[in-house]
């Protein structure tokens, strides 16, 4: 089998509501499917979820937009790969890292291209490819974003009403409306219930930090995430708090992700696909974790279904993350099982809604990713 084309297409779905964090200065929902086209007709489908403000510890990492991850792949990516065999997954890692330097949206989009078509090559579900499951269902966090107090105390117990056992507050911006909003939560959902307080970066210097964190365990919380930056910061809470820890910004890759755990900056790691330039490097990440004994998620920028369904396969594989994910439940309009668990988008380009039960994705059982593409709405939601 060898790759006869790539094309990139960027599409923008209809948000519920705004969904914000931290330093985020653009709207979520915008991505870039990737599709590889086969000689023996067999197509692969893959997606970005580019944003162009979030990169990493102390600007380390570029940000990337829709517009620059379609002309990488089409331009520079893709007359390096047509012709190869898709299936040389590790092959083919090797030779995007050699014809461009970073850009992992634009990388992951194209590995988990690959990784559908392998799945469709042999006929088997991709959690299957990537080791089988792990775990039977993927128990969904639900982001809680920057948004007014009442409407967030709405959000988070409507999600519980749900069925969801776990929710990512986002704050950084004020820590005592963080301390407030997670001692009214908590007050209203019960003990039982997962808070994790994601500040993405915002309580500035360890010590700031440290006072923060300790006055939101007070308040109820569970665990907190990236709550300053930079391993030798992150460090410096991990020691001095009661909670676990849980790195994003800080760990990207699996060199990251070994520095991370050599330092002792964190109690847990929340990986992403698209940092890590799609599964196979996922993967690495979460080997290293493993050795270092740190649990982990699976997160991402609310993906449409095409990265839901490479994050759920993921996640279902991978032993180490048996901690409940911040992604989505996708489903096409008005077939979506949950009013507000899982649910950032009115639509979705995906012919059928993902199965769940009690607040958990159930595994994809379909070749590859599992999903088939409704053309109708991608069409419907295509930007170029």
């Amino acid at each position: 089998m060898k790759i006869t084309a790539i094309e990139a297409i960027p599409f923008r779905l209809p948000a519920r509501r705004d969904f914000k964090w931290a330093g985020l200065a653009v709207d979520l929902g915008g991505f870039v499917l990737v599709r590889i086209r086969t000689d023996e007709g067999l197509v692969g489908i893959g997606e970005a979820t580019p944003l162009p403000d979030w990169g990493g510890d102390h600007g380390r990492r570029s940000g990337e937009t829709l517009r620059t991850v379609c002309a990488v792949v089409e331009d520079v990516l893709a007359p390096r790969l047509i012709g190869q065999d898709p299936t040389r997954i590790e092959a083919l890692r090797v030779v995007m890292s050699k014809a461009l330097k970073g850009n992992s949206y634009a990388k992951a989009a194209i590995d988990i291209a690959l990784h559908d078509l392998a799945g469709k090559a042999a006929g088997v579900p991709l959690y299957r490819l990537l080791g089988g499951l792990a775990r039977e269902a993927v128990p969904v966090t639900h982001m809680v974003g920057l948004m007014a107090f009442d409407e967030a105390v709405a959000e988070a117990v409507g999600a519980v009403e749900d069925g969801a056992r776990g929710m990512q507050i986002k704050g950084g911006e004020d820590a005592e409306r963080d301390v407030a909003l997670v001692q009214e939560v908590r007050r209203q959902v019960g003990g039982d219930i997962t808070i994790r307080l994601d500040a993405n970066q915002g309580y500035g210097d360890p010590r700031n930090a440290i006072s923060v964190v300790r006055r939101l365990t007070d308040a109820g919380v569970s665990m907190v995430e990236q709550p300053t930056s930079g391993h030798r910061e992150m460090a410096r809470v991990v020691a001095s708090v009661d909670v676990p820890i849980i790195a994003d910004e800080s760990s990207w890759d699996a060199r990251e992700a070994m520095e991370l755990v050599a330092a002792g900056a964190a109690d847990h790691i929340s990986i992403y696909l698209a940092k890590a330039g799609g599964l196979a490097g996922a993967r690495r990440v979460a080997a290293i974790a493993e050795a270092g004994s740190c649990r982990c998620d699976v997160n991402g920028s609310i993906e449409s279904a095409i990265g839901t369904a490479a994050n759920l396969a993921f996640a279902l594989a991978t032993p180490c993350v048996d901690l409940g994910c911040v992604i989505p439940i996708s489903a096409p309009a008005g077939a979506h099982p949950y009013r507000i668990a899982g649910h950032y988008y009115e639509d979705d380009i995906v012919a059928e809604p993902f199965p769940t039960a009690d607040g958990a994705l159930l595994p994809l059982e379909g070749p590859g990713l599992g999903i088939e593409i409704d053309e109708q709405r991608l069409a419907r939601f295509r930007l170029d």
